[in-house]
């Protein structure tokens, strides 16, 4: 009996001394990812082996000293938001050190953040297109060489590429995916179908999840799939009566139907569906969950701007006759921007901002300008700026033949183009972290950190 107890004694000895050692080593810094901003400019996720001391990753993170931000979470989970209202007008340096809750010293490490997306559009190259990237430091650069013309250009949710509606003719298109690595490079192309489709539709949402619609010419209603961003492909059992669009957080989707939109989660969460009646179209979404901007059509021609929130009945945020081209929407809906156009004669393009209340903050004429038919607005909160794309008009009232990207920024009104014709753009949400060591790159962000 002794000699069993041996072993056993030896066994759990050892245990113990694995356990003080583990509990001694010190903490590591496992990933740090981009994150959706929500309420502010741009945001990362922090993950380390061990839970840390909140009060000590505060007091040892460093940023430019100009750079408002909040350290959120617990645990082994933190998120670092970026905050204020000064546009990024750089790259950031950012050193992360601290401790864990035991004491034990995390090694410091700095990174080199990119928080600002990057412009992806198309542009027609004689009888094909070009995809191209854009950003303040390099300006615009080819990505690859497209085949026939684009129909869509959709960056996805997670910045890890493009999904693409492309056509050599009109009843055959092609739903293509790109694969970029964080600098723009391009890693692969492919088509998602092997046959031509006569139709497609797009939406992402944050995690990189691609929603397809599309059909085939003898088909009399669209399919509809879902690719996780690990290219896994679902069918889902939906039918609509227009564009579903995918909710940033992931899980659901807006589904139009004839007489209202409807709200349906996604497998594998249970099924669940709510409805919500009259003739409206979602516009845009709000940053933090749950909030979206509808348009309301009503029998009289009007149109209507209303701000969903959980929980709570549409509320109306603006009536009016004009056209209501696009919209897009700021942190929890604390500003609200629309486009309009009215008059035939002489038509007028109009900026308007509105608060959570429906108060009108500014409006902005945008004279010698028109807007690209089909195109939207899209914000982004770390420029702190909106991307419109604009035909500009000469003083005859001949218009450019093909748009250019133009960047507004919300502060101080002031309109800014990005010289070069494009035919469809959108923003691609950064992966840009690197880290320096000895102030030179070493690491991309997105792997874990030894």
């Amino acid at each position: 009996m002794k000699r069993l107890w041996i072993p056993l004694t030896l066994a759990l000895a050892l245990a113990a001394v694995q356990q003080q050692w583990l509990q001694r080593r010190p903490p590591r810094l496992l990933a740090i990812e981009p994150a959706a901003a929500g309420s502010g400019l741009a945001a990362v996720e922090l993950q380390f082996s061990r839970p840390m001391d909140g009060a000590s990753l505060q007091a040892n993170l460093q940023l430019p000293a100009d750079q408002p931000h909040e350290l959120l979470g617990e645990g082994n989970r933190w998120r670092l938001q970026l905050s204020g209202t000064t546009p990024i007008s750089k790259p950031l340096t950012l050193q992360i050190a601290g401790v864990d809750q035991r004491g034990n010293a995390l090694e410091p490490s700095q990174w080199q953040w990119e928080p600002r997306p990057a412009l992806l559009a198309s542009r027609p190259a004689g009888e094909n297109e070009q995809l191209l990237s854009w950003q303040e430091a390099t300006g615009w650069q080819k990505l690859t060489n497209l085949s026939g013309s684009v129909h869509s250009l959709l960056p996805l949710g997670n910045g890890s590429g493009a999904a693409l509606v492309t056509a050599t003719d009109p009843l055959e298109k092609q739903v293509q995916r790109l694969r970029l690595s964080p600098d723009l490079t391009l890693i692969d192309q492919r088509p998602l179908e092997r046959e031509p489709v006569v139709f497609a539709s797009l939406s992402t949402n944050n995690a990189g999840d691609l929603l397809v619609q599309r059909s085939k010419l003898q088909q009399s209603y669209a399919q509809v799939e879902l690719w996780n961003a690990k290219g896994k492909r679902r069918q889902l059992p939906m039918t609509a009566g227009g564009p579903i669009r995918l909710v940033p957080q992931g899980g659901l989707a807006v589904v139009p139907e004839e007489d209202g939109i409807t709200l349906q989660t996604l497998p594998p969460l249970p099924a669940k569906r709510d409805f919500l009646p009259g003739l409206r179209d979602l516009s845009s979404f709000c940053p933090q969950a749950g909030r979206a901007v509808l348009v309301r059509h009503w029998p009289d021609y009007r149109r209507s701007i209303e701000l969903l929130e959980p929980g709570r009945a549409p509320r109306q945020l603006w009536i009016g006759t004009e056209a209501l081209l696009s919209s897009a929407c700021a942190g929890a809906a604390d500003r609200i921007w629309i486009l309009l156009l009215s008059g035939l004669a002489d038509p007028l393009l109009e900026l308007v901002e509105l608060n959570r209340d429906g108060e009108v903050l500014k409006r902005m004429a945008l004279e010698g300008y028109e807007p690209e038919p089909g195109s939207q607005m899209h914000y982004d909160p770390s420029r702190r700026a909106l991307l419109l794309l604009l035909k500009q008009r000469s003083a005859q009232g001949a218009s450019q033949a093909l748009p250019e990207a133009h960047l507004l920024t919300v502060d101080t009104g002031v309109l800014q183009a990005i010289p070069g014709p494009i035919g469809h753009a959108g923003w691609l949400p950064s992966r840009q972290i690197t880290q320096l060591r000895r102030g030179a790159p070493r690491r991309a962000a997105n792997t874990s950190s030894t």
